[in-house]
């Protein structure tokens, strides 16, 4: 389970890449923004979780709880929503306006 992690990989979600490879790139930049949005959100939600935790299982000195699992998944959730938003990003080749 614990693979070490290899930062030469190629990080795109190679999915995405073929779905959108002839899409036009008003399209894309769409996407991209829907996506900018969707992560400032996903972001304040697992800031609000992490802040609400007790210190002692912020510092990792106590056994995850119910809240703790709360906040795990929501920083998953917003880490695999990155995933997508950095592949569209690198698709449209630029960061739009937001």
């Amino acid at each position: 389970m614990n693979t070490p992690y290899n930062e030469s990989r190629d990080l795109n979600l190679r999915p995405v890449v073929g779905l959108l490879q002839s899409i036009p790139e008003p399209v894309v930049e769409q996407l991209a923004m829907t996506a900018i949005k969707r992560h400032r959100d996903l972001l304040k939600i697992t800031e609000e979780l992490y802040r609400a935790l007790p210190p002692e299982i912020q510092a990792g000195k106590k056994p995850a709880g119910v809240a703790h699992v709360k906040y795990l998944d929501a920083a998953i959730q917003m880490h695999s929503q990155m995933s997508a938003l950095t592949t569209l990003l690198d698709i449209l080749g630029r960061a739009p306006k937001v």
